[in-house]
């Protein structure tokens, strides 16, 4: 991946990234979270992955309370150019906004997603289970990042999980 690098997401990007999303999912609801998430300011990492022509990628990480503190990160949307994609350019994504996430003092980290993919990088259904969200199963997982993370509560995502898409 010498050709792409990753660096924060610049406010005029907003577009770009929109459509980078909308592309790679097929709609306009991750881009639509995305948009909300900033304007809420319960965005804490985002990044690009450029390749000097085009945004080739972009991960975002968002605020989640665990029994209304402010500790734990959430992941996502994650998207990546399709000729771009089984590249490496999503692992580096996650290995730098989770040490991003890690250094901000964020003790737990929760994604909705694939299980092959994400346990690559040590997220475990088996840690999602043991909180309350609004989501569950398999693809719910967490990570937890510090020994004084939390090991339960009840989660509370962002305004931007609970708007109609």
């Amino acid at each position: 991946m010498s050709d792409v690098w990753i660096r924060d997401t610049l406010a005029i990007e907003a577009g770009a990234v929109a459509a980078l999303n909308t592309r790679v999912f097929g709609s306009s609801a991750e881009a639509a979270i995305i948009d909300q998430l900033n304007a809420d300011s319960d965005s804490l990492v985002s990044l690009v992955a450029h390749d000097d022509e085009q945004l080739v990628g972009h991960i975002q990480f968002f605020r989640i309370l665990v029994d209304g503190r402010d500790i734990a990160a959430g992941l996502g949307p994650m998207s990546v150019r399709p000729s771009r994609q089984r590249k490496g350019v999503g692992h580096d994504l996650i290995r730098l906004g989770m040490s991003r996430v890690e250094r901000a003092g964020r003790g737990l980290v929760f994604v909705l997603g694939h299980t092959d993919y994400y346990s690559r990088f040590g997220f475990s259904p088996d840690v999602g289970a043991r909180y309350e969200a609004p989501w569950s199963g398999p693809a719910f997982m967490g990570i937890e990042l510090t020994m004084t993370a939390p090991r339960s509560g009840g989660l509370t995502y962002p305004q931007a999980f609970s708007q109609p898409q």
